[in-house]
């Protein structure tokens, strides 16, 4: 297991904590992983707001565990939106007396410097992210005095309760993968990013201010419940290119009955089962069109269509507009793409 120990404040440092680590260097605050370590890339870029984003796409041949030491001097936030995919579920090793944060399912986190925080992110798997460092101040201009001083007050009761982590639905996954489709030589790359960035941290300060004060839509659901649910989730994206599991086989998995099952899963995230699995096949299909790497066909098949004209229906019912017609679009104004990321966007 490689092991990182770092206590940066922005992301240009830790791009280049995690090249040592990897034995080489970054360049222009971007990091391609070395082929014997993995493959993907690291990214940082500060907002003009001054919050700093790191966007990656990263699998490694070996379990790394990270530790971001306290910064007692020194307070800010760290937001990660996660996406994992691939890999299979295994119990690992973790550093003694360290209460770790396994990264092998999707989801959303707060941190704060003020608190040790370490996690492992397990060989193998594909983790898609994008992770935000801010402080009170971007909290003042975003959202006033009042409101700020609400979500700090409401973070740290939520480190008692364990609720600063929220599952990855279809909205966040769809404004992570906006965020790591641009190439970077687009003339509108930075207006959008900052747009989408502050979109994300919008939400997720709504989401959190409801759990904290809840009102007549707080999802009351237990952890055990959540738990379950968000492994109902993560089985459902798993892979687009077979049929979902059924209701029943996804209640035998989550022991809740069908009934319940169904009602908690849109409870929490805001649809029925296959609705939000259709969503998500189809979010799929746009991001491997944009990467530009595969037919029309190709990436029907990929997500589960044998035939190309229904793949075609369902992707214009979705998004409005044709597969082909995205296609050409993004010709049109070199849209598309991850940047020179070392993955093939695949």
């Amino acid at each position: 297991m490689l092991e990182l120990y770092y206590n940066d404040s922005n992301y240009a440092d830790f791009i280049h904590t995690c090249a040592r680590l990897f034995n080489t260097k970054a360049a222009k605050n971007h990091l391609a992983i070395p082929a014997n370590y993995g493959k993907g890339y690291l990214t940082a870029f500060v907002l003009p707001e001054g919050i700093s984003v790191l966007l990656g796409d990263t699998a490694f041949k070996e379990d790394i565990y990270l530790q971001r030491n306290a910064c007692p001097n020194h307070q800010f936030f760290v937001l990660q939106v996660n996406e994992v995919t691939g890999g299979e579920e295994k119990p690992l090793k973790q550093p003694a007396g360290a209460d770790v944060q396994n990264m092998q399912h999707s989801l959303v986190h707060l941190a704060n410097s003020l608190v040790l925080a370490r996690f492992i992110i397990p060989a193998h798997i594909r983790v898609r992210t994008v992770k935000l460092i801010f402080e009170k101040q971007h909290l003042l201009n975003l959202v006033g005095q009042e409101t700020a001083d609400k979500f700090i007050a409401g973070y740290f009761s939520s480190l008692v309760k364990k609720a600063n982590t929220e599952a990855l639905d279809a909205e966040y996954r769809g404004l992570l993968h906006e965020l790591l489709k641009f190439n970077d030589d687009h003339p509108l790359k930075n207006a959008f990013l900052c747009n989408r960035v502050l979109l994300l941290l919008e939400r997720f300060l709504l989401h959190f201010l409801e759990r904290m004060h809840p009102g007549e839509s707080a999802i009351n659901l237990k952890d055990d419940e959540i738990n379950k649910l968000i492994k109902v989730e993560a089985l459902l994206v798993k892979d687009f290119s077979t049929a979902p599991p059924t209701i029943a086989a996804l209640s035998k998995i989550s022991a809740m009955s069908p009934t319940k099952l169904k009602k908690d899963f849109k409870t929490m995230y805001g649809m029925p089962v296959y609705e939000y699995y259709q969503k998500n096949r189809m979010m799929r299909a746009k991001a491997l069109l944009e990467e530009e790497n595969y037919a029309i066909k190709h990436v029907g098949m990929m997500v589960g269509y044998a035939n190309l004209g229904h793949f075609a229906a369902s992707f214009k019912k979705e998004f409005g507009i044709l597969p082909s017609e995205l296609i050409n679009a993004g010709k049109d104004n070199n849209f598309v793409t991850g940047g020179n990321d070392g993955t093939g966007g695949g």
